[in-house]
């Protein structure tokens, strides 16, 4: 869209994301006249190519457009009509747009005090999602609700702060307050993720990860989320530039759980991220980036550090195990599943020990520990020396390092290398492995590896032996579960709303709230009778993993808990053997239910 189709901008609001976004405007050609209390921001929007203003109401003199960003509603109302008298300062027929995430219920009542003036002045909720980098390069996602006219009017500018492949500009009714429904579900994930990322890098720090290293794998895994990939950055260096303070999501948080408590919808995992991040400002972290949560675990005894060397010596400090592949084995053994293999026109055997005499490598994929010790100890005798045991389940640490212990006995050696991505991935060879083990182990086992993770990206050598593999693969899952739980929370509260679920799914996806998982669950928590692609069952014992592994590192795990609990009941409730996506149902006592007709 043309800067020439926009008319004068007012600004009001130059904070992390405020001032992005108009210098943003600027840049693209459109007058933008600006204002901040902190004079600071102001300069550096002036240099951005702003009209600095001596005060709100100077700004909006004339402008046909406003744009307000500013901390919460309150702030809005008294910049409207408290002294600076800004509504009485814009042209007749001006469009505000408040880009501020405030209530939904705020919105018609600040739009009934404009009505008063009889100046024809209209109001568009139009909250933001993606960060302050997207901000300043114009590829916000954008929701937006308010009069179809005052929208078209405001669209131009709008579209400049949404530009395409990666920002979007969303519609989402001509109701005031709809989009800010929007924004209460997409925070429901942003605060949960934000908060996610904190505890699951302590988390790693606890067990002994390199955090650069657990960062670099979690971002090919299921864990993953955009907030993962832009707030743990932030954890690890330090620029000295407040991004986005932990103030805004405290704030946004408490009001997604006003909203909840309003409706009295019960949201278990927002409550814990809100107490996380009241526990965070009462720390002293108010001025910190809202990653910087992290540091809340320091009172907890794992200490943060900010990385201190040049990226070369932290990237080497991170570096995975380089190694080039042994032979490829003749002949391989899978222990699991045997009935669900010969569907698929692999050969089966009924005495695994015989063939594993005549195999080099061997895998075994079953679900528990026992389960994989019970397999190890049924071949370890018939097995060649120097043959490799692949253990691709997710055990605990220590299991990981008890078998390969035993496996030493017999002359053999354990390579630890959980698999994440579910079956459809392991049927296209695109898992994420986190191997670890000796060296001679790996280079052995390398081959089978790569034939299950073709893309070599998703295929990581972890240093420090049996068991870091697991280690990994631990807080993945903690990662993973809690989105989950997220996705399930935030599906449910927007159903409790009134909300086009398809819709929501199509709008948060895009934006700062999207995960890998609430990308991959979402659809199936909306269909009835969705196919198990992992068992409710199997994040019972993950998180169960987890906790345990916290406890024993005396690192606390709040989200952690609080999502263990959700798949528990989901198990109570009958659905242990269903998908995982069946968390979403919990919320079926009150008459909430997510899937849809068709």
């Amino acid at each position: 869209m043309a800067s020439a189709n926009v008319p004068l901008v007012a600004w009001i609001g130059l904070g992390a994301m405020g001032l992005p976004m108009a210098t943003c405007l600027a840049k693209n050609g459109v007058t933008v006249q600006a204002y901040d209390v902190w004079a600071p921001s102001l300069e550096k929007a002036v240099q951005g190519g702003c009209k600095g203003c001596g005060s709100p109401s100077e700004a909006a003199q004339g402008a046909s457009i406003l744009g307000l960003m500013v901390v919460n509603v309150g702030q809005v109302e008294d910049l409207l009509f408290g002294e600076p008298r800004v509504a009485e300062a814009l042209a007749t027929g001006a469009v505000i747009v408040v880009f501020s995430t405030c209530p939904p219920s705020a919105m018609s009542l600040l739009q009934d005090r404009l009505d008063l003036l009889k100046k024809d002045i209209h109001i568009i909720d139009s909250p933001v999602s993606g960060g302050s980098t997207r901000a300043g390069a114009g590829t916000l996602a954008i929701m937006s609700s308010g009069p179809s006219s005052a929208i078209e009017k405001a669209r131009p500018m709008i579209e400049l702060l949404t530009q395409p492949p990666e920002g979007g500009l969303s519609v989402v009714g001509d109701k005031l307050g709809a989009a800010s429904d929007f924004k209460l579900i997409n925070q429901v994930y942003c605060a949960i993720q934000i908060c996610v990322t904190g505890e699951a890098m302590a988390f790693a720090k606890s067990l002994g990860l390199n955090p650069r290293l657990a960062y670099n794998v979690i971002k090919t895994a299921s864990g993953s989320s955009f907030m993962f990939g832009h707030r743990v950055p932030w954890q690890l260096r330090d620029d000295g530039i407040l991004k986005s303070a932990m103030t805004i999501i405290a704030k946004d948080v408490g009001i997604v759980m006003d909203e909840a408590r309003l409706h009295c919808f019960p949201a278990p995992m927002c409550s814990v991220a809100e107490q996380v991040f009241t526990a965070a400002l009462g720390a002293g972290l108010a001025r910190e980036d809202d990653g910087n949560v992290v540091k809340l675990w320091s009172r907890f005894g794992v200490p943060h550090e900010y990385e201190t060397g040049t990226d070369a010596e932290e990237t080497d400090k991170a570096k995975e195990l380089n190694l080039k592949a042994g032979p490829k084995p003749s002949k391989v053994l899978f222990m699991d599943a045997l009935d669900r293999y010969a569907k698929v026109g692999g050969t089966t055997t009924d005495d695994p020990a015989k063939d594993a005499a005549e195999c080099d490598v061997v895998v075994i994929t079953t679900v528990t520990a026992l389960q994989a010790e019970a397999a190890l100890l049924s071949i370890a005798p018939s097995l060649r020396a120097d043959s490799t045991i692949i253990v691709c389940s997710t055990i605990a640490p220590s299991d990981a390092v008890r078998l390969d212990g035993i496996a030493r006995k017999h002359n053999v050696s354990v390579v630890d290398a959980p698999i994440s991505g579910g079956p459809t991935k392991a049927a296209a060879g695109d898992l994420t492995i986190m191997a670890s083990g000796t060296d001679e182990a790996l280079v052995k086992a390398l081959p089978v590896l790569q034939a299950m993770a073709k893309n070599s990206s998703k295929l990581h050598l972890i240093p420090g032996g049996a068991g870091s593999g697991s280690k990994l693969k631990i807080v993945n899952n903690l990662l993973a579960g809690i989105h989950i739980c997220a996705a399930a929370e935030a599906t449910a509260f927007a159903r409790k709303k009134g909300m086009d679920l398809l819709a929501v799914y199509d709008v948060v996806s895009k934006g700062a709230a999207a995960s890998t998982v609430m990308v991959d669950r979402m659809p199936r928590m909306l269909a009835k009778n969705p196919p198990v692609f992992s068992a409710t069952t199997t994040f019972v014992k993950d998180l169960g993993l987890a906790l345990s592994e916290g406890k024993r590192a005396n690192c606390p795990l709040f989200l952690g808990a609080a999502a263990h609990q959700q798949f528990i009941r989901a198990v109570a409730s009958g659905w242990a053997k269903e998908d995982d996506s069946a968390v979403s149902r919990l919320w079926e006592f009150m008459g909430i239910d997510v899937t849809l007709s068709s």
